[in-house]
């Protein structure tokens, strides 16, 4: 992925992607660190007192991605009544009048009505659109296309890419005969008899920008912010404007009061007590649904007792909600210090315990047995006479020690519970070193809570997607490969098994060994009916 882009003198309409896609991790990462955090605390009742102001980007990706009147559909718009980059910018002067994002002014002297400008996140930046069209229609012509075709091409490796555009235009007798083709990798549903491609370079994009959105809503971000020290990328050099410009754009302050003095961490309070129980009295906790609260607020006054860890600049509050505690980062640093401190001291006393166990086991079984046991010599008698007296000692020490191992055998061992994951012993005995945790931002949270649903409706409103209908399937390659062949479209195959599945609510639409004929990526026929099919529920017919 690319960050901002500000090119000089002026900015294409790649740029425009580029900056679109950065403007919305923008947008992610205020919704998923600042807003989330206010609302959250708003819904709970939570009064914080640091005040988090951050910029909201929503316009100006509205400005560049709307349905109907972003810069990009007008654009797909004007590339299918064959305008121009003149009429395209008067065009937005009309719709964006009175957006503050845009400006049709730009500061080219003397004045180019090709050209506008806008205000992004991290910086203005100045679009030429002489080439926006031409771009977008992303098309290249049939003469050049027929240069690949195997039989005159030498290159099997872009005879593959454009193989296509080659079966479509090879299909009559005539070739080439004026036709236009996509640059970008296409699937030959979007070839319509050779007519100009369905889909447009900003549509691709788009696309993949939701899809790289829909990863995120439903993945457990950690966020890393890039400063460049200079604009020029040289070497050596610290450009003290550039990178203030870009923590100011990338409100790495607001991240840092709101990390320092709010509550930039939430827990619902059973997940809370599950992971640091340990640091209060085990026989004062509750332990019930009803008293997680309760045994919260214990675990959280023993925690406090405690001396931190951190300078006395980091605050250590905290705050009970209504089903989350919130948590400041220094009092989640505190806790997770508290906690790893407990964990090492309860794997020492489980160690030392086995030790002395298997010391004492092996010891208690006799001399034979101690003799081989690698620096541990049995002392000589003071002289080889054995007397009666002798005998005897020696009969009370090995019945001894053989109750003492007996009695540490049979003692149960009353030591903390420890995971498998941090402690492991090796051969012999010995206690392997623990592996090493990855460094943890906000504790895990309720397995069953994915993410807030009011932030996907607010993402999926903002980009214009449905909730209750899946994304639409991407284009694929007209053909498949199986072992060392390429078989394309359509294909005859059988189904392997019912579709969909056994135990599934709905009954089976296709049942196994049904004859189906495959038209493209997922798309089945059978009887005049159309399906989606995953391909592992088919083989190839005989």
């Amino acid at each position: 992925m690319f960050g901002f882009e500000e090119p000089s003198p002026h900015a294409h309409l790649e740029h425009l992607c580029i900056n679109l896609c950065a403007e919305t991790m923008q947008h992610f990462y205020n919704t998923h660190i600042f807003k989330s955090s206010v609302e959250s605390c708003r819904d709970e009742g939570i009064v914080c007192d640091t005040e988090v102001d951050y910029v909201d980007n929503v316009p100006c990706i509205d400005l560049i991605s709307s349905l109907r009147t972003g810069l990009l559909s007008m654009l797909d718009a004007e590339c299918s009544v064959r305008g121009t980059a003149e009429s395209y910018v008067t065009k937005l002067k009309v719709q964006h009048r009175s957006s503050t994002r845009l400006e049709t002014k730009p500061t080219a002297e003397p004045h180019d009505p090709r050209m506008f400008l806008i205000r992004h996140f991290a910086g203005r930046v100045e679009y030429d659109t002489t080439d926006f069209l031409d771009t977008n229609r992303d098309v290249v012509p049939d003469d050049l296309v027929g240069v690949f075709y195997k039989h005159t091409c030498n290159f099997g490796f872009a005879t593959h890419l454009f193989g296509s555009e080659l079966k479509a235009l090879y299909a009559q007798q005539q070739a080439p005969r004026g036709l236009s083709f996509r640059i970008s990798p296409t699937s030959h549903s979007d070839l319509l008899n050779g007519d100009e491609p369905v889909s447009t370079l900003t549509q691709d994009f788009h696309t993949r920008l939701d899809n790289l959105l829909r990863t995120l809503v439903h993945a457990r971000p950690h966020f890393v912010r890039c400063i460049r020290s200079n604009g020029t990328e040289a070497a050596r050099s610290f450009d003290r404007a550039t990178v203030v410009r870009q923590i100011r754009s990338l409100q790495v302050l607001e991240t840092v009061n709101l990390m320092a003095s709010g509550f930039p961490h939430r827990m619902r309070f059973k997940q809370f007590n599950a992971r640091y129980r340990m640091l209060a009295p085990f026989r004062l906790l509750r332990r019930s649904e009803d008293k997680a609260l309760e045994d919260c607020q214990l675990i959280l006054k023993y925690a406090m007792e405690q001396p931190p860890v951190l300078d006395g600049s980091v605050t250590l509050a905290w705050a009970p909600g209504k089903r989350h505690v919130f948590l400041s980062e220094g009092i989640r640093q505190h806790l997770e210090h508290l906690r790893t401190e407990i964990r090492h001291k309860s794997a020492t006393l489980m160690q030392a315990t086995w030790r002395g166990w298997w010391w004492r086991k092996k010891m208690g079984n006799g001399g034979a047995k101690r003799s081989k046991i690698p620096g541990l010599q049995q002392a000589p008698l003071p002289n080889n006479k054995t007397t009666p007296n002798s005998a005897a000692q020696n009969k009370a020490a090995s019945s001894t020690m053989a109750a003492l191992a007996a009695v540490a055998a049979a003692a149960p061992i009353s030591v903390p519970r420890l995971s498998a994951k941090t402690t492991s012993l090796g051969i012999g005995g010995t206690v392997a070193r623990p592996r090493p945790q990855p460094i943890a931002g906000t504790p895990p949270p309720d397995p069953q809570e994915k993410c807030d649903q009011k932030i996907i409706q607010q993402t999926c409103n903002l980009f214009g997607l449905d909730l209750e209908r899946p994304p639409p399937v991407p284009p694929s390659r007209s053909y498949t490969i199986t072992g060392n062949s390429k078989i394309s479209y359509p294909q005859n195959r059988v189904m392997k098994m019912n579709f969909p599945e056994e135990g599934q609510s709905e009954a089976p639409q296709l049942k196994k060994g049904e004859a189906v004929t495959v038209r493209g990526h997922l798309m089945v026929e059978h009887k005049g009916q159309s399906f989606h099919v995953p391909f592992q529920f088919m083989t190839l017919s005989k």
